[in-house]
């Protein structure tokens, strides 16, 4: 009525309120009654989003990898993000256009690019056993990135679910390890059968040892035994 609107906020929405082209009052949670033709009531939603992500990047051995993960921000500069996108309200509190929603997309674009030099430096098997590692270095420079900075957005983390080669490679790769498996598993066998046959030849050996070791002390003490009766003949009178 009479071309005077009122506007509530709750505490994680930020009011950038312009009058007749200047700001007349801005902050968090704000409550006002304002001058509709003259108004503009732009609002910046402060909490934490998440948007999941899923994207496929070749690698250096040109293998398709799919990566999918999600991504955590929240605006941490609402002016620069009111200077980059439209979060103007219309007379009824909803936003008048939908070109805030680009904020998503710029976001996983950007990842998507950075993962991309990422994935391309590295051959199939170590990308996919170095997901940590990838999202660790994405997320460094996602954050130092001047477009992100721009936005006045703040990268709180990013998570990695998934590294996934293509159907037909996860099916070679799983052969590969599969076979790779099994010769290990051959090899221990062997392994141990020749370290029984080792053993028991060790032991062969030391019962000849003990054999020959006994049959020697049986010809000395037979020895010794000649001896003596040679002596006692020799002595005996005649």
């Amino acid at each position: 009525m009479f071309g005077i609107g009122y506007c509530k906020s709750g505490p994680t929405d930020y009011i950038l309120h312009f009058s007749s082209g200047r700001l007349a009052r801005e902050g968090a949670g704000l409550s006002f009654f304002y001058l509709q033709p003259v108004s503009s009531i732009v609002s910046v939603p402060l909490a934490s989003v998440n948007i999941p992500f899923v994207f496929n990047e070749p690698t250096s051995d040109f293998q398709s990898l799919t990566v999918q993960g999600q991504l955590t921000y929240r605006i941490a500069d609402p002016k620069k993000a009111a200077a980059m996108l439209d979060f103007t309200l219309d007379a009824k509190g909803r936003y008048s256009s939908d070109h805030y929603q680009e904020l998503p997309e710029r976001l996983v674009y950007s990842l998507q690019t950075l993962a991309r030099s990422e994935i391309q430096s590295l051959p199939l098997r170590h990308a996919l056993v170095h997901g940590d590692a990838l999202a660790a270095r994405a997320l460094d420079q996602l954050r130092a990135s001047p477009e992100v900075a721009q936005l006045g957005v703040e990268i709180l983390n990013l998570a990695i679910l998934s590294v996934r080669p293509s159907p037909e490679m996860a099916k070679a790769l799983e052969a590969d390890a599969r076979e790779a498996l099994n010769r290990a598993a051959d090899e221990a066998v062997y392994t141990r059968r020749n370290a029984a046959i080792e053993q028991e030849r060790r032991i062969k050996e030391n019962e000849l040892q003990t054999e020959l070791l006994v049959q020697s002390k049986q010809r000395e003490l037979h020895e010794c035994e000649l001896d003596a009766q040679i002596a006692l003949e020799n002595n005996a009178p005649r």
